[in-house]
């Protein structure tokens, strides 16, 4: 009667298992990446948005933004988050650097009536 594996079925089977490591580690890095940059879309999005929030609530400030075309106001990050539009502070998902001292700022300008948001990254 056998007891126990052979060194051959061992090593076929640690030549199996290192198959699909090899197989599921790439798309497991890809999957990862993919998830990051979707999170860094959110982040720049989700702070375009607080920025028309924050100036629909301020509308005396920027009147003039809202009524000239090819108007172009920079806001900074720090401004939001003061006004409480933004509330707690702001890390960057990609290097997940704490945002401070206005390093990051919302660029908005009116482009034939229209505002276009722009996440301007440290």
């Amino acid at each position: 009667m056998k007891n126990g594996f052979t060194l051959v079925e061992l090593l076929a089977i640690l030549a199996i298992l290192g198959a699909i490591v090899l197989v599921s580690v790439p798309s497991i890095i890809s999957t990862n990446k993919k998830s990051q940059e979707q999170n860094y879309d959110q982040y720049t999005t989700n702070i375009e948005n607080a920025t028309e929030i924050y100036i629909e609530t301020h509308p005396d400030r920027y009147a003039t933004l809202k009524t000239t075309n090819n108007t172009t106001v920079t806001i900074n990050t720090e401004d939001l988050v003061a006004s409480g539009v933004i509330q707690g502070t702001l890390t960057n998902p990609k290097t997940n650097v704490q945002l401070i001292n206005e390093a990051s700022s919302v660029t908005v300008k009116n482009q034939n009536g229209t505002l276009i948001y722009t996440y301007n990254a440290p």
